[in-house]
């Protein structure tokens, strides 16, 4: 009897687990765009920015202490990974510096449904 509890468990563990990776990779729209473009994003979905930077819309919070919309938001560039948090007043822009090349990801819009974003990279001129 033990051993088919063990058996049911370790099915729901990996149905759970298979579950997640589904809708964390699977079940999402890709969006092509260029860098200084506006793109917007649903939840989970994700837009590659000159087929050089991934932006990854996590979850988009209504935070009512602040008053305000957070984005979270996965920035992947050449296999390294920065977590990025938006808010709809502050702060709107991020440069991220933990990845191959600096990024700045600005926030242009925000709702409970979907979030309008731009990237562009960060030069040292700027």
């Amino acid at each position: 009897m033990k051993k088919f509890i063990w058996i049911i468990g370790w099915v729901v563990v990996l149905g759970i687990l298979g579950f997640g990776i589904y809708k964390f990779f699977i079940d999402c729209e890709k969006i092509e765009t260029e860098y200084y473009r506006y793109f917007t994003l649903s939840e989970m979905d994700y837009a590659v920015a000159s087929e050089d930077v991934t932006v990854k819309l996590i979850d988009i919070k209504n935070d009512k202490d602040t008053g305000q919309y957070l984005v979270r938001l996965l920035v992947l560039n050449d296999a390294k990974i920065a977590y990025v948090e938006l808010g709809s007043i502050d702060p709107t822009s991020v440069k991220t510096d933990k990845l191959s090349l600096e990024y700045t990801v600005s926030l242009i819009r925000v709702d409970d449904k979907e979030a309008t974003l731009t990237i562009h990279p960060t030069t040292d001129e700027e």
